[in-house]
């Protein structure tokens, strides 16, 4: 059986390496969503610990259930009012991790399997991309 496809073997190559290596917008989106993720991962616990849902935490900052779940399904980026907000209606303080030295983000915490905040979207400027001949 013979498969076909209509990439080259370099084309392949080199849209993976850009997956896996982002430059310019692409880092800047990627950094960002890795920064969103450190809160929603808090967010996600405090939600746990106090028993709550995400369309409860919606009511009390007066927004929709919808409107939250596009920042756990990661189709939004969350603003920092709405982080202000969140925060206040949690009773929490929100903690940033800064980068080790090899570019990627401290774990704050594990939490239970299939969970959106487990992705870690770590990203660097250093290459150790190697392409097969």
């Amino acid at each position: 059986m013979t498969m076909t496809t209509k990439y080259t073997k370099q084309e392949v190559v080199d849209f993976f390496h850009d997956i896996f290596n982002p430059i310019g917008d692409d880092l800047i989106d990627v950094k960002a969503y890795d920064i969103m993720g450190q809160y929603l991962t808090q967010i996600e616990q405090e939600l746990e610990n106090q028993s709550m849902t995400q369309k409860q935490l919606a009511e009390k900052i007066g927004t929709s259930a919808s409107y939250i779940s596009q920042f756990f399904n990661l189709n939004k980026l969350i603003n920092l009012k709405t982080l202000a907000k969140i925060e206040l209606a949690l009773g929490i303080d929100f903690e940033l991790k800064q980068p080790t030295e090899n570019n990627s983000i401290t774990q704050i915490g594990k939490l239970p399997d299939n969970k959106v905040s487990d992705i870690a979207f770590t990203a660097t400027n250093e290459s150790p991309y190697v392409a097969a001949a």
